[in-house]
């Protein structure tokens, strides 16, 4: 039983690890998202949204209509505006990514 309950709580800890191993890396562009939405998505205020787990086409499409005046917010507006298509797609996959909480 005892070489049971081991080999089940390695087994665990060894998925966790690798699972944590695997987590993408912040992208250098998600410094300016991090005061309004958390480092990883989850938004402690409730006035602005929660990113983590959304799906990446629909923040990719969020962000580019912002950047391309779409979508009126003008602080989103600012924040978008420099971004290239290349650095939409890595934020939105890393926020998709991400846990919610």
């Amino acid at each position: 039983m005892k070489k049971l309950l081991i080999a089940t709580l390695s087994t665990g800890l060894l998925l966790s690890a690798n699972a944590q191993a695997e987590a993408p890396a912040a992208p250098a562009k998600s410094a300016t998202c991090v005061g309004c939405h958390g480092a990883d998505g989850n938004s402690m205020v409730p006035n602005f949204p929660k990113l983590a787990g959304q799906h990446a086409s629909y923040t990719e499409k969020q962000l580019k209509d912002f950047r391309d005046g779409f979508r009126k917010d003008a602080t989103m507006a600012a924040f978008a505006k420099g971004l290239t298509d290349a650095e939409i797609k890595e934020l939105a996959a890393f926020y998709a990514a991400q846990t919610p909480k």
